[in-house]
């Protein structure tokens, strides 16, 4: 699963046109200037590129980056962790 962070930080900036020098993990998105028709895109496309669920409610003007990549953590399925079999 990618993480949820440089995903989020990924739309912002190559879907919505955020300079990447405006975004950081404590900035809240009304002030990156996305109205509630952007925010309700933002969280259709971060569901259908992570496969969580996200809605507009879990992105107000007031949630931080940092804080909306955690809620996306929180919600992303555990997976198994793949490597190299112990030897037993």
């Amino acid at each position: 699963m990618p993480d949820s962070y440089a995903v989020v930080l990924d739309v912002l900036t190559h879907t919505f046109g955020v300079p990447t020098t405006e975004v950081s993990p404590h900035r809240e998105l009304g002030t990156l200037e996305l109205d509630s028709l952007a925010r309700a895109e933002l969280a259709l496309i971060l569901k259908e590129r992570l496969g969580v669920m996200c809605s507009d409610q879990d992105v107000p003007p007031g949630v931080t980056v940092e804080a909306l990549a955690g809620l996306l953590d929180a919600r992303a399925p555990c997976r198994p962790r793949t490597g190299p079999a112990e030897a037993g």
